[in-house]
């Protein structure tokens, strides 16, 4: 795969990530009855299918060297839910605190969002060019 079909495809997951988990929680929240400690089945559901996307995120990043991003889901993500899992597990509020990680992960995707339709942009700026120049050298 080439750099573009990666960042739009990178792209596709995070407009995916954005729009349709949030509501989901919010419905089964909402109206369904819950089997875990007072956890919703589906959101438990729907935050591990929203995070299955983080180590194709991560390839995405490597590729791209954006180290930054990296560094920053590892601190917004990944370390906050050690914490709430490991730490707050057995906590009254466990259910309202389960939701932190994954609401860092969807502030996380819309920002990433914005940064890689830029990238996107310039991928394909840089590959017209490259292309005109060919054009120009024939």
């Amino acid at each position: 795969m080439d750099r573009i079909e990666i960042l739009e495809r990178l792209k596709q997951i995070l407009d995916l990530e954005i729009t349709y988990p949030p509501v989901m929680i919010s419905i089964s929240f909402l109206i369904m009855q819950s089997d875990l400690k007072g956890i919703p089945v589906l959101v438990i559901i729907f935050i591990v299918v929203a995070k299955l996307a983080i180590p194709f995120i991560i390839y995405v990043l490597l590729k791209e060297r954006k180290y930054f991003w990296i560094a920053s889901l590892f601190l917004f993500i990944v370390i906050p839910a050690l914490i709430t899992y490991l730490i707050i597990k057995d906590s009254v509020f466990s259910k309202f605190f389960l939701l932190i990680p994954y609401i860092l992960f969807y502030f996380y995707c819309l920002l990433l969002k914005f940064s890689v339709r830029d990238w996107l942009m310039e991928a394909e700026a840089k590959s017209e060019r490259e292309n005109q120049l060919l054009i120009k050298e024939k």
